[in-house]
């Protein structure tokens, strides 16, 4: 049996004082709405002035367009399958989502979403895939490798339009 390598950067500096991270929930999805001020760590954070922080309204509306779109998106399915994790589009309930806002070089008003898969099975843990713990409601995640089942894509809300859907590859 090949044996999957896992890098996970899990970075958790504690950053979460008064934060206001928002959590969203539905029957068809969860997720954490990361506010304006937000420090992403080891990143170039854009200033306050290009930064929002998207309201459920939005989310709701966001969740709306990806359901019926993800099949689309996914068309090529990099990295998924067999070893490399799920079908996205298949699993998609199975992801928790965090969500933040910024305003691009076009002016636009952009959501960046990180998905984290949170539906690891029997098998999957006998092959040593862990659920992750619940920190992804309170920090910022950055996940290197794992493919699938770690992946990110930009939406923008006034063109309902995705773009730069990225799945993370594995070692």
């Amino acid at each position: 049996m090949k044996k999957l390598l896992l890098i996970i950067l899990t970075l958790n500096f504690g950053l979460t004082f008064s934060q206001n991270i928002e959590l969203i929930e539905s029957r068809k999805f969860e997720g954490a709405i990361f506010p304006k001020t937000y420090d992403i760590p080891l990143t170039d954070n854009p200033s306050i002035e290009k930064r929002f922080t998207p309201t459920k309204e939005e989310i709701v509306e966001l969740e709306n367009q990806l359901r019926s779109q993800i099949k689309k998106i996914n068309k090529n399915k990099p990295n998924q399958g067999k070893h490399y994790g799920p079908i996205i589009h298949k699993r998609l309930k199975k992801y928790d989502r965090q969500y933040i806002g910024f305003i691009d070089q076009y002016g636009q008003r952009v959501i960046h979403l990180n998905f984290i898969w949170n539906g690891y099975s029997i098998w999957e843990s006998i092959r040593g895939w862990t659920k992750p713990d619940d920190s992804w409601k309170t920090d910022w995640q950055m996940w290197f490798d794992g493919g699938s089942r770690f992946w990110n894509i930009n939406y923008i809300i006034d063109k309902k339009e995705f773009v730069d859907f990225r799945v993370n590859g594995v070692a």
